[in-house]
């Protein structure tokens, strides 16, 4: 990650939009593109960045306008979920997704202030893993406001490494439409197949928290294949206007 015209993010340099799965401005908005998943077959041959969706997020002047045109053009991409995460009048955090498939209609859904795990599959569908993730969040985390950052990060990460297989899964299955060996380690929160099988797995974890102050803390793990090593990049700034 790093900062560019205002955004901190990591940018896809594989991606002709260059855009990011990841970003947070100055104001304190947030962005994440999730990709729903689905079969080759079942995906648009030359479809538009989904990446590019979270930059004009954390770009634009009116967010509100800006998820209402992309539910017009939502069809023209392969699956999405965009998570959007704005602060309101109060300061404080307000949750919205936009999901693009597998949904009986494609709208803006508001979320409540509960926790939340939010994966590559619609809303009303979560994976067993997803299920699971939010299980731990709510036992690791109900007293996080006791807790410093590190200690938070710390906790986060401990979740995000779990490696427990959560199979079998009847959602996973259906949208991958694949083998049981190829589905169990997706099954994981953390996603490593077996050596010498798939070139495929989990590479990076971003974490971002925001006090009472208004104090945001960001810390990415990401992994650097070439040295076998995780490499830590520490991230902190104060919303505008406090």
């Amino acid at each position: 990650m790093h900062w560019h015209d205002g955004i901190l993010s990591g940018v896809d340099e594989q991606d002709h939009a260059r855009g990011t799965w990841t970003g947070i401005n100055r104001n304190g908005r947030i962005g994440m593109m999730l990709s729903i998943t689905q079969t080759q077959e079942s995906k648009i041959p030359n479809a538009p960045s989904r990446g590019g969706i979270v930059n004009s997020f954390l770009n634009a002047h009116n967010t509100s306008d800006m998820v209402e045109s992309l539910l017009i053009m939502a069809g023209i991409y392969n699956g999405f979920q965009l998570v959007c995460l704005e602060q309101n009048q109060f300061g404080l955090y307000e949750v919205r997704t936009l999901t693009n498939q597998q949904v009986e209609n494609i709208e803006v859904c508001q979320w409540n202030d509960e926790y939340h795990v939010i994966y590559n599959s619609p809303p009303s569908k979560p994976y067993q893993k997803a299920v699971y993730g939010k299980q731990l969040f709510s036992e690791r985390l109900q007293n996080s406001d006791e807790m410093t950052v590190d200690e938070v990060f710390e906790t986060l990460l401990e979740i995000a490494v779990n490696r427990k297989q959560c199979y079998p899964d009847a959602q996973l299955q259906f949208q991958t439409r694949n083998t049981h060996e190829y589905n169990r380690p997706l099954s994981a929160i953390f996603i490593k197949y077996p050596e010498g099988t798939r070139e495929y797995g989990t590479r990076c974890h971003t974490l971002i928290t925001i006090d009472q102050n208004n104090k945001v803390s960001v810390l990415e793990r990401r992994y650097l294949p070439l040295e076998s090593t995780w490499k830590d990049a520490r991230f902190e700034f104060s919303i505008n206007g406090n």
